[in-house]
């Protein structure tokens, strides 16, 4: 009881002594929500300070710790969301720029090139392109098709090569929309 009465009237001594003591706490607490513990710490050290200026007195050691659980909750949650808010608006002001206009238009463009010259190919060609561009592994392609691995092997090495011809303006584009990936 009288460690209450001493927390309520501001003594130094019996502070900094049950800060010593409940700080590590606080912090692990605060980690669980920030997953940083440099950040947990200054949220921990926060709610003491929060605690040293509440004016109210406490009716019980819990009603302490209580007070300094919800605080070092809060603050962890205020901080979490003004993360997001800050992540937002910096996303928000790199689509704003010109760069990234640019560059959505040039990508657009690429896939509608690219796009139009694969819907030229053959249509066996053009299933296996359509495919490896998801994703597809060749084992993949060939069990979808029902074809060889190594069927699919060549048409995709010719489809490329035919690819090279009608993009041949735009060879530049070819390596960063179609995996070069022949075997």
């Amino acid at each position: 009881m009288e460690l209450l009465v001493a927390l309520n009237k501001k003594n130094y001594r019996v502070f900094g002594k049950f800060f010593d003591e409940n700080f590590p706490f606080l912090v692990m607490f605060a980690d669980k929500y920030l997953e940083d513990m440099d950040l947990a710490a200054d949220v921990a050290q926060e709610a003491f300070i929060q605690l040293w200026r509440f004016e109210g007195e406490f009716e019980s050691l819990e009603k302490v710790k209580g007070f300094l659980y919800t605080t070092a909750r809060h603050l962890a949650l205020n901080h979490l969301k003004h993360d997001r808010i800050v992540e937002e608006y910096v996303k928000i002001q790199e689509k704003e720029t010109d760069i990234f206009f640019r560059d959505q238009v040039i990508e657009e463009e690429t896939y509608q090139l690219v796009h139009k010259a694969v819907n030229q190919l053959a249509e066996q060609s053009r299933k296996i392109i359509q495919l490896s561009l998801q994703g597809y592994s060749n084992q993949e392609i060939a069990e979808q098709l029902h074809i060889s691995v190594n069927s699919v092997r060549t048409l995709k090495q010719n489809a490329y090569k035919k690819l090279r011809k009608i993009l041949k303006e735009h060879f530049y584009l070819l390596p960063v929309v179609l995996k070069m990936d022949f075997f």
